[in-house]
């Protein structure tokens, strides 16, 4: 009965590495993944046949084929981390612990150094431990802590999803540790080992965490996408510079042909009028989209974003940059007011990034009072506490109190499939949080939406606003245009 567990367990393991495979395709993170879980299959699947061993000389092998496993499993998993983390100068230091391993593992099937034997326990017989086998301890102890010391720097500058996925990694890595304990079996201590449970709970929150939080794979992909739309962009406007160029000449000929009754006027009135503003908005257009690029790009570059390069940034610079770069349709920008705001007021941040927030709420909001005839936008700036708390305000439909909760979850739209991706404000989360700020929303549905931005003041040293539960945080007043 003591060898269903590990029999159970095994399929699991296996289970979550095909798991991850299938789902993310063949990575490093999920080939470093499906290792880890290959590894503790065969571990796992030894020891269900090594508990019900009957003859000395089977238990003696199946003891120490069962060990070459364990002997890699602690580079397996440092393996993993350093994918995870990036961290190509730890390359050194992973083939010198293959190495080793391969050294131990050696030692396992060739004398008694490491696996000396086996204890009869009441559960099964069990590896018992050789004079060198301090030495595999010792190495993943090592890896261990090096593992979590990667995980710990790595999050320092990391934000949105990506922290959330170290932070589980950080979980796993201590469920992982705490399977040491059954090295104490191998000292003699009788006791059931449930190393397999703990390292169970690791890997599975290692599998949803590459599966939930690796988002990478989408922003690549849209990323890749979007860069190669700009050649074929970037020939459309030199093709219009070129029509808007030759369009006066083009239309002094066509009008002097006219007069003179070389061809007859076919054109309606207002027509020549109208194609020479085409060319204007095919350019604007273009430009509209060339930031919609801009966006997907830098959404992949913030998960490498390090935050030490980020300075001293004036709002009213921001702002004024969104308004000015923004492709408004006629009438648009007479609906957006800006509030007084001090040039010597700055955050701490990249003004980029700022400048794409706004766009992102500046679509939503046109979008969401195009069928609105007195539709408004308000945008000004407040000090809070060592933090300008800007608001951005419309009086549009609103948002109804059961989509109002998911509006920053990435991939979630209201849109019809095609008009948009639920990557906008999600963004814009990932961008303020990456400033060490925070992005709230208000909104009555069929009255008004606010969006606040709290962004750390470049001149203050005081975080505390942050420190506080949301719900005290304060909510600010709604406007109403």
């Amino acid at each position: 009965m003591y060898a269903i567990l590990p029999a159970f367990v095994s399929a699991i393991f296996l289970g979550f590495g095909l798991y991850v495979l299938v789902t993310k395709g063949v990575t490093r993170i999920s080939t470093s993944f499906f290792l880890m879980c290959v590894t503790t299959f065969a571990w796992q699947g030894t020891w269900a046949f090594l508990f019900q061993a009957e003859q000395p000389d089977m238990a003696l092998l199946l003891a120490k084929v069962g060990y070459l496993f364990i002997i890699f499993l602690p580079t397996s998993f440092y393996h993993f981390v350093t994918e995870v983390t990036e961290c190509r100068t730890e390359r050194p230091l992973l083939l010198a612990s293959y190495g080793l391993s391969l050294v131990l593992a050696v030692m396992v099937l060739t004398g008694p150094e490491v696996v000396s034997g086996f204890y009869t326990y009441f559960f099964g017989e069990y590896p018992k431990a050789g004079r060198l086998h301090p030495l595999h301890v010792g190495q993943t102890v090592l890896l261990a802590c090096r593992s979590g010391w990667l995980l710990l720097v790595t999050r320092r500058s990391a934000t949105g999803e990506k922290r959330k996925r170290f932070d589980l990694c950080l979980v796993s890595l201590c469920l992982y540790s705490l399977a040491a304990v059954d090295y104490a079996a191998n000292y003699g201590y009788a006791f059931y080992p449930p190393g397999v449970i703990f390292i169970g709970a690791s890997l599975g929150i290692l599998a949803v965490t590459i599966v939930r939080y690796d988002l990478m794979h989408p922003f690549s992909l849209a990323a890749t996408v979007a860069h190669e739309v700009r050649t074929p962009l970037t020939t459309i406007r030199l093709q219009a510079d070129e029509i808007g160029r030759a369009w006066p000449e083009l239309l002094a000929g066509y009008q002097l042909a006219v007069a003179h009754g070389l061809c007859e006027d076919r054109m309606r009135a207002g027509h020549l009028e109208r194609a020479a503003g085409l060319v204007e908005a095919i350019k604007r257009e273009i430009d509209g989209t060339h930031t919609v690029i801009d966006m997907a790009l830098s959404s992949v570059t913030l998960e490498r974003l390090d935050r030490r390069s980020f300075t001293a940034q004036s709002l009213q610079h921001c702002v004024a940059s969104a308004l000015e770069r923004y492709p408004f349709l006629p009438g648009e920008r007479q609906r957006v007011t800006v509030g007084p705001i001090d040039p010597a007021w700055c955050f701490r941040g990249s003004d980029t990034l700022l400048v794409y927030v706004l766009f992102n709420l500046l679509k939503n909001a046109l979008q969401a009072m195009r069928s609105s005839q007195d539709g408004r936008i308000e945008i000004g700036v407040t000090r809070e506490r060592g933090y300008w708390l800007l608001r951005f305000s419309d009086n549009g439909p609103g948002i109804p109190p059961n989509i109002l909760p998911r509006i920053f979850d990435p991939f979630f739209s209201t849109k019809a499939h095609g008009s948009g991706a639920g990557m906008g404000l999600a963004f814009c989360r990932r961008v303020v949080e990456a400033f060490d700020g925070r992005i709230q929303c208000e909104s009555l549905h069929g009255i008004h939406t606010v969006f606040m931005l709290r962004l750390p003041d470049a001149q203050a040293g005081s975080h505390d606003a942050l420190d506080r539960p949301a719900s005290q945080v304060p909510a600010s007043g709604a406007w109403t245009a």
